[in-house]
């Protein structure tokens, strides 16, 4: 009788265990007066070459037809804050009917705030130039992050 109670407490425990809890995916940012919200990825890759750790990449963005994506490198393993051009960010505006326009960074900044409990957290704000009109421009300001962390090494 006791082996068939504990056989069905683990049965009962096991869904319980096997059910990974949601990660956190924020990442909202006002482009324009507008403000979008994202369901937002973040990834740091350490970069290794021959053995050693040659720098960390920072990358957040999202996969919708809007979509933002930002990118930051530091080889001193201390940076928490890039003040453009030390980062990269680009902002794709869906037109409808297979049309899009893309803009990129030209001032800002992109902060990391730190992590807490797997999470990357941070914000950001910076100007953006369409690539194909240089007249043409958006600001995207109170940009927020926090986003489950996905990590991985890279070897050079």
């Amino acid at each position: 009788m006791n082996k068939l109670s504990l056989l069905l407490i683990l049965i009962l425990l096991f869904p319980s265990c096997t059910e990974e809890p949601e990660k956190n995916r924020l990442l909202e940012a006002t482009i324009n007066g507008q403000l979008y919200t994202f369901n937002g990825i973040a990834r740091k890759y350490n970069d290794y070459t021959s053995g050693q750790k040659t720098g960390i990449e920072y990358k957040v963005f999202n996969n919708e037809f809007n979509s933002l994506s930002i990118e930051a490198r530091d080889d001193t393993f201390t940076k928490t804050t890039f003040a453009f051009p030390e980062f990269t960010a680009t902002w794709k505006r869906d037109l409808g009917g297979g049309r899009s326009v893309t803009y990129s960074a030209v001032s800002g900044q992109f902060r990391i705030l730190g992590t807490d409990h797997g999470n990357l957290r941070g914000d950001f704000s910076f100007k953006v130039k369409n690539t194909a009109d240089p007249l043409d421009s958006l600001m995207i300001t109170d940009g927020y992050f926090d986003i489950f962390l996905e990590e991985s090494d890279r070897m050079f």
